[in-house]
């Protein structure tokens, strides 16, 4: 349960994970697996190695899912149809689990039938526990999250470290080893089947349930912490941290797993979608250690740190600094903690976009960045991935600023460092994973101060859509990566109905978040949300850092089987609005092309000798009818940047005085009339203060 830094071996180990992302320099265990295509099934592969797997056949034959297929043996879905993720323990693994649970148990299992006939429940965990129903090479996955659960409801986590290679009794060149939940090793990986994909691993994966509370209660080098999460009424039964799933959530069966028969079209591709078949409240809490804590703000008790956060929330919100009930949202110490957690499940490489995606679409003048919303109400924090002295985007941070200002290049180095997340292989065997989200931890504190809401984040914010619901990023659809290995027409969408903090006013359609791939993709990031049918919704708006003026901007992007559609704000201290304002006339998504339509004044800056002067009253004119070009700051799979495709721009829904603490709501209507199939493609939205817009806004 220790939090270590890392020693000598433990920097080499992140060198050496450096290296090889970039050069393969490396030796990994049995490198000739890697993508390995036997023509078998899953089972059938198994089968073929008795020697090694002949004990977790028996487990995978006599465990069932009573959630499928009418209870079915699990066996018989590896043995045939659909997408899988194996990890598959060795016999030695599965005699040492019957020992550990021979001890918990009180009693001796010789064997796996021994206890299917005890505890047949646990055959069926442990199954589950090393299954996941789509298919993760964990060659092209960066450290972090698989973007499903496995089959027991439970995350599972990539990470790396190093062992020394030992030769003759010598200690040799390092050695690459994927970590599967930190303490499953990954021996042999990516052998590919007809139905998915096999990696072998050295130890069980740990089923042992437990809450994020739980972890850092547990964790004595976190107590300070989980003491200040208990007296502000965040932790314990019946509170925030010990929520799991919603019960009253319902979908139907046919509309969920890999046999759902929903189809959506997005810019004429058909995709499979399947309903996410469980809500989930999940969290992410980013843990100060008791060492941070004395060391740095020499506080060592909790009413160190009840004196702390008055220092940081009482000049911010005067106006409740004589609030002292720990539990009142508003209290000094209650922010403090609040801001520290996020409503959803997300490990510390996927707040930003895909690494594929930064090196495809980025076009090398910002880093990725998105902004959050967190527990603490009308609260928003900006995570960024940055570059490493060495060259690389690996080092995530929370509210840090860079050189440019209103633009995200933090490579040039920090105006405000912001506070660092820690990695995975960075945080000793500290348990991190957790039933309802994770445990991540920080450098430092976070502070939701003037500085942080003032300075920090008084700049453009882009927020990518896939980014506004809790629920698109717990379940894993955010930012889902489908490797290069599948075609367009395997690509599933993930379908949701009603997400968190997503309404139907009135109509029936789909929703369907898009997965990102490097080469098939115009989206911002890579990712969407691909709306079809006759819609309308209500969205809860990113709540904004101060009062002021405000631009609200949406992403357009045209085509042919697009609709109309007509945009309203609505604001609300209740949670519900009260009414509705329409923001201009509606607009028509299906031109083919947006150059030549004088009611927005799209041009090619070619048009213009790609003069500076001209170029910029261009835009200002444009901006003047309501609209703006895309990013510069992106590219589509072809390598041309946003700012020169045609089909798509930024339509400017309102300029208007909006405050911190009210929540803003933007519906979104399909006028056309009893239209099945025509389609939105939701991408990303800007919120922009008019210090930002009214002072040469860069064209990024």
């Amino acid at each position: 349960m220790r939090i270590k830094k890392f020693s000598a071996t433990g920097i080499i180990a992140s060198l050496s994970f450096a290296v090889f992302c970039l050069t393969g320099c490396v030796s990994e265990q049995h490198p000739g697996t890697y993508y390995t295509f036997t023509g078998h099934t899953i089972a059938s592969e198994l089968e073929s190695r008795p020697e090694d797997f002949s004990e977790f056949i028996k487990v995978l034959k006599l465990a069932h899912d009573d959630s499928r297929r009418g209870g079915a043996s699990l066996w018989t879905e590896l043995s045939t149809y659909g997408e899988h993720t194996v990890f598959a323990p060795y016999n030695a693994c599965i005699e040492e689990f019957l020992k550990e649970r021979s001890q918990l148990a009180g009693r001796t299992y010789n064997s796996i039938e021994d206890l299917y006939q005890w505890e047949p429940t646990v055959i069926d965990t442990l199954a589950k526990t090393h299954m996941v129903d789509i298919t993760c090479y964990v060659g092209e996955m960066k450290a972090g999250s698989f973007p499903k659960t496995n089959m027991n409801d439970k995350y599972l986590t990539l990470s790396f470290d190093s062992v020394l290679n030992t030769v003759n009794g010598t200690d040799s060149t390092y050695r690459l080893r994927r970590c599967v939940n930190k303490f499953s090793h990954i021996v042999e990986r990516d052998d590919s089947c007809t139905n998915g994909v096999i990696h072998t691993i050295d130890k069980c994966i740990n089923f042992k349930g437990s809450y994020v509370y739980d972890l850092i209660e547990e964790n004595p080098e976190t107590s300070l912490f989980a003491e200040a999460l208990k007296v502000t009424g965040l932790s314990g039964p019946n509170n925030l941290l010990n929520k799991y799933k919603d019960e009253e959530y319902k979908i139907g069966d046919d509309s969920t797993g890999t046999t759902s028969k929903v189809t959506l079209i997005s810019a004429t591709k058909t995709y499979r979608v399947s309903y996410w078949a469980e809500r989930k409240d999940c969290f992410t809490v980013f843990t100060v250690t008791n060492k941070i804590f004395h060391d740095k703000y020499g506080v060592d008790d909790l009413d160190g740190l009840v004196a702390l956060a008055k220092s940081i929330y009482d000049p911010t919100y005067p106006e409740d600094a004589n609030i002292t009930d720990f539990k009142d949202r508003k209290n000094s110490l209650n922010r403090f903690m609040s801001y520290h957690i996020l409503p959803f499940g997300c490990s510390p490489s996927n707040f930003n976009t895909n690494l594929e995606m930064i090196t495809t679409y980025n076009a090398g003048v910002t880093d990725p960045e998105d902004f959050f919303e967190t527990v603490s109400p009308h609260t928003l924090m900006r995570i960024s991935t940055a570059k490493s002295a060495s060259g690389f985007y690996d080092k995530v941070y929370i509210n840090r600023m860079g050189k440019e200002g209103n633009g995200t290049r933090d490579y040039e180095g920090p105006y405000y460092d912001g506070v660092r997340i820690l990695g995975f292989d960075e945080s000793g065997d500290a348990q991190q994973i957790a039933d309802n989200g994770y445990v991540l931890f920080v450098e430092d504190i976070l502070k939701y101060d003037n500085e942080t809401r003032l300075k920090i984040l008084n700049r453009r914010l882009r927020i990518d859509c896939a980014t506004l619901s809790p629920d698109f990023i717990t379940s894993g659809a955010r930012q889902y990566y489908y490797g290069e290995h599948k075609s367009g027409s395997d690509r599933p969408g993930f379908g949701f109905r009603d997400p968190m903090n997503f309404s139907s006013i009135y109509g029936d359609y789909v929703l369907s978040v898009r997965p990102v791939n490097k080469s098939d993709s115009y989206a911002y990031e890579g990712d969407g949300v691909d709306i079809m049918g006759n819609f309308d919704i209500c969205i809860k708006l990113p709540p904004i850092p101060y009062d002021g003026t405000w631009e609200l901007r949406l992403s357009t992007r045209c085509n042919s089987a697009c609709g109309i559609v007509q945009h309203f704000i609505g604001t609300s201290q209740t949670g519900v609005p009260d009414s509705w304002t329409p923001l201009g006339i509606p607009t028509d998504l299906r031109a083919s092309d947006l150059k030549g339509n004088p009611t927005i004044g799209w041009y090619d800056d070619s048009d213009l000798d790609d003069d500076p002067e001209a170029i910029d009253a261009a835009d200002k004119a444009m901006h003047n009818r309501g609209w703006m070009k895309g990013p510069d700051s992106q590219k589509t799979s072809t390598g041309t940047n946003h700012r020169d495709v045609s089909t798509m721009a930024r339509r400017i829904l309102m300029t208007e005085y909006m405050r911190a603490n009210n929540d803003y709501y933007l519906r979104i209507k399909q006028v056309l009339q009893d239209d099945e199939s025509a389609q939105f493609l939701f991408d990303y939205l800007e919120l922009v203060p008019k210090v930002v817009y009214d002072n040469t806004e860069d064209k990024l």
